[in-house]
């Protein structure tokens, strides 16, 4: 976001007639360099947040950098920020990047000249000691690992892997691999990271960059078919500044399962699992049992599907052409839960197929699934 300029900010939030200040005001930073300073009920404040004071520092076009604000007295919150035109250009902001109460930044310089660093606190009420500092941080370094079919390996994001890229700050971290296989060999692969939501892509190198064309389902999952090499590249991350350990398992999801059908008669529940062998949903890899329901043109039907070890998704339609076409679908039954419900009524008489899914690729489990009258 674009402000006015700090000094002229000042004089808003203190309510008082000051004279504006360039950069050359504030105090310098050295990159490399730590400052203590001290927040006080005297020190300006901005944005319904705390006192702060501001900080200048050089920084290189290209250049990657990291800052910190480390404060045991105050939640720290730091902002980079640069003069452009008189206008003051707050490029990023962060609240507890270091852990616990503590700030950090990392950001690509896109030019050469002065950078203001605001450490500030997060509260209103927030002041005390603090320390602040700058840094040059390592080369991004490109090694690209090996991993073959069946098995799983242990990677570790950390600060000196490339990033996505995505801004000053960078859009994430990631890992490259390459996965080894035979020509034509379709994969599943999947990274788990904590609580965290990984990015899985395939693709090729085009010089220093990796291209991706082939995009992970979402929930860490991404399908391949290898091309005729037996090779390709995988870029394994997480989007945001997300550091530490991770799992990454590549499995051969074997020759495309067909469908086998079960007819569901009314009123009578069925117990199925969802599990691997299963046939799949070729756009996102999630496991698909098949039902069949014959009914009549204008009945309103009613299907639930219950499942706990997993989040249950319904879907009817008719087979045209070889075709599944999609009538109706449904995820929640009700605003909780990990149950389904769909209520249709039919536009025809004759039979009816009915997929029994999850609502996020990996759902694996046991289930019941029953049709009747609403």
């Amino acid at each position: 976001m674009r402000t006015l300029s700090i000094a002229t900010v000042l004089a808003v939030a203190l309510a008082a007639p000051l004279r504006a200040q360039p950069d050359a005001a504030f105090p310098v930073l050295a990159v490399g360099q730590r400052a203590s300073g001290q927040l006080s009920t005297g020190d300006p404040a901005l944005y319904e947040r705390g006192p702060f004071k501001v900080y200048r520092f050089q920084a290189e076009a290209g250049r990657r950098y990291v800052a910190t604000l480390q404060s045991s007295d105050f939640d720290a919150y730091l902002t980079v920020a640069r003069t452009v035109g008189g206008i003051t250009d707050h490029m990023l902001m962060d609240d507890d990047g270091a852990g616990e109460t503590n700030a950090r930044l990392r950001f690509t310089a896109p030019a050469s000249g002065t950078y203001l660093l605001i450490a500030q606190s997060l509260l209103p009420e927030g002041t005390g000691a603090f320390t602040v500092s700058v840094d040059t941080m390592p080369a991004k370094r490109l090694a690209i690992g090996d991993l073959r079919v069946g098995q799983t390996v242990t990677g570790e994001l950390e600060e000196t892997d490339r990033e996505y890229g995505a801004g000053p700050g960078g859009g994430g971290f990631f890992d490259l691999y390459r996965v080894r296989g035979t020509p034509g060999q379709r994969l599943r692969l999947r990274m788990l990271m904590g609580d965290f939501f990984p990015a899985l892509n395939g693709g090729s190198m085009a010089g220093d960059e990796f291209v991706p064309d082939a995009f992970g389902q979402g929930q860490g999952v991404l399908l391949l078919t290898l091309p005729p090499s037996g090779e390709t590249l995988v870029q394994a991350g997480v989007e945001g500044e997300v550091l530490g350990e991770y799992t990454l398992t590549v499995a051969d999801r074997g020759p495309a399962a067909a469908p086998r059908p079960v007819r569901l008669s009314r009123g009578q529940p069925v117990h199925g699992r969802l599990q691997a062998g299963d046939a799949e949903n070729e756009e996102d890899g999630r496991w698909t049992d098949h039902y069949i329901i014959t009914g009549s043109a204008g009945e309103r039907i009613r299907v639930t599907m219950a499942a706990e070890a997993f989040d249950a998704y319904l879907s009817i339609g008719r087979m045209v052409d070889g075709a599944f076409q999609e009538i109706a679908s449904n995820d929640d039954e009700g605003e909780q839960g990990t149950n389904s419900a769909v209520e249709v009524q039919l536009p025809e008489a004759g039979e009816y197929v009915i997929i029994a899914t999850s609502f996020a690729p990996g759902g694996e489990g046991e289930y019941r699934i029953q049709f009747a009258a609403p």
